[in-house]
């Protein structure tokens, strides 16, 4: 039988053995109409992906001989895994030049020696070069994470050099110290500015699995799905580049130049031929990544553990009460009675302001549901006439949302003042007392109705489980441009991942929805 050899690091110290690849026809469903793959495009993200087109798939030539399916063919990679994780990258040339400027610069202001200041920004690239500031983004990775990356080397390097200052007896120190942390800061700004590269992502799985993932990830925007392996034939995935097999899979992400393969829950692989893909995939530059089947779980409630022979992937239950929830509580409470205060002059001007425009009374009273399911008056400026609830019946009929909830982007309800409250979010400012009270937090789920409980099912109800929130995950998100459906896989994120820095940054993003008006109305 014919070898082959495969190009790998020399920490393998081996060379895996495979068949010559067989002969294979491909087949587009249901018409048999021969194209090549090595010419299909990749798909780009956004827009409609023509789901109803016919599927273009690879099969085996009649009569020639398959590999034992355990044994994902090798894969003679064109270009080493480096060589094309760096391929136009500019980033370095422009750490290069950045740090040159600032090393004259600093020479030129006597803070460091000018031998010392170009050595330290000739070497200064490499370091970041070790530590991996040029590779590619790999899957998970935030926009700040080459940023903080840069600025924890640079901070490393300074106080290693004060550490070694009682060698460097001819070198200012304090001065070479302080060059080391402009130059992080100068790299770290590039990372920002610069365009922010999509993982080019193969997927692998069941059909169904694999068109409910590319549909997850076209909607965040962040990843581009370029090819996907299939246990079998399909034509619900569009012009998609797709394999048949995972035999393929090394093939198709180094022919596509994917960053990852992700093999989904669903795919039926033994851990013996998960190891031999993981394999097959070395010298491609292609990172394996294995879903878990989770939903909305976030990273730091998870880890690895071997145990009893086998490994398994913990997942740290919900902090649904202890220490954390009661200094939460006590915060809030704090911070809204602080907010309430300072507030009441502009609630009183709007108070009045909503009296001299309709008759009524300025606060709007409504029943909510909170904690496990205790209901609590809920606070609001009025932004409807007085007979709104009356009249809600007789909308029903134009209500843009689904079954559960009610809204109209233009409903005739709302007064001119209230709908200028509504965009600023003012007719909530009421609900800072309901915080101080402890019906409600400043972050949590939506507060919802009572006749939208009384439909709740399984998944719904989990927001029940904290507090209702002044704002949250839904309001920084969209808040009534949002679909049931997302609403509630927002609020159920919230309740399973809180944690104090969660709160946190909803609080910082909710400035920017409010001065946004996304989903006011």
């Amino acid at each position: 039988m014919t070898q082959i050899s495969v190009g790998m690091s020399r920490a393998d110290a081996a060379v895996l053995t495979a068949p010559v690849p067989r002969p294979r026809e491909v087949v587009q469903e249901p018409e048999a109409m021969v194209t090549d793959l090595a010419e299909g495009g990749t798909i780009t993200d956004g827009g409609d992906l023509g789901l109803l087109r016919e599927l273009t798939v690879v099969r085996e030539a009649p009569g020639t001989e398959a590999p034992p399916a355990e044994a994902p063919a090798t894969v003679v990679p064109a270009a080493t895994p480096w060589s094309r994780r760096l391929a136009g990258r500019p980033m370095a040339g422009v750490d290069a030049a950045v740090s040159l400027a600032v090393a004259f610069g600093a020479a030129a202001l006597g803070t460091v020696s000018l031998a010392a200041a170009v050595a330290t920004a000739l070497a200064w690239p490499l370091v970041l070069l070790v530590v991996g500031r040029y590779r590619r983004p790999t899957l998970g990775e935030g926009r700040l994470a080459r940023p903080a990356l840069v600025l924890g080397t640079g901070a490393k390097v300074a106080v290693l050099a004060l550490a070694l200052s009682p060698w460097l007896v001819t070198v200012d120190v304090v001065g070479l110290a302080g060059l080391v942390a402009v130059l992080s800061v100068a790299s770290s700004v590039p990372s920002l500015v610069a365009g922010r590269h999509r993982p080019r992502v193969v997927l692998a799985g069941r059909p169904r699995d694999v068109r409910e993932a590319m549909l997850e990830v076209q909607a965040t925007g962040t990843h581009e799905v370029v090819a996907a392996c299939l246990t079998r034939t399909t034509t619900t995935l569009g012009d998609l580049p797709t394999f048949l097999g995972f035999e393929e899979a090394a093939d198709a992400a180094h022919r596509h130049q994917a960053d990852a393969l992700v093999v989904l829950p669903g795919a039926r692989l033994s851990s013996t031929e998960m190891r031999r893909l993981h394999w097959s995939l070395a010298g491609t530059g292609t990172e394996l990544f294995v879903g878990t089947g989770l939903l909305d779980v976030a990273p730091q409630r998870t880890r690895v553990v071997s145990t009893g022979g086998i490994d398994v992937l913990h997942v740290a239950p919900a902090v649904l009460g202890g220490p954390r929830r009661v200094l939460k509580d006590v915060a809030e409470r704090a911070v809204a009675l602080v907010a309430f205060v300072a507030a009441l002059p502009v609630l009183a001007v709007l108070c009045l302001a909503i009296r001299l425009e309709s008759p009524g009374a300025a606060i709007f009273r409504q029943q909510r549901i909170g904690r496990d399911g205790v209901p609590f008056t809920m606070l609001k400026l009025r932004s409807m006439g007085v007979d709104a609830e009356a009249e809600r019946s007789g909308l029903a009929l134009v209500n843009e949302k689904d079954a559960v909830l009610f809204k109209i982007q233009l409903d005739p309800r709302i007064t001119p003042l209230g709908r200028r409250l509504r965009r600023y979010s003012l007719d909530e400012l009421p609900q800072l007392w309901n915080v101080v009270r402890g019906d409600m937090a400043l972050v949590g789920p939506r507060p919802a109705l009572p006749s939208e409980v009384a439909k709740y099912d399984v998944d719904p109800r989990r927001r029940l489980a904290v507090k209702p929130g002044l704002t949250g995950l839904w309001q920084v998100s969209g808040r009534s441009d949002l679909t049931w459906a997302e609403s509630v896989r927002l609020d159920v994120k919230y309740v399973d991942n809180w944690s104090l820095r969660l709160d946190l940054s909803i609080l910082a993003r909710t400035v920017g929805a409010v001065l946004g008006h996304r989903g006011a109305y």
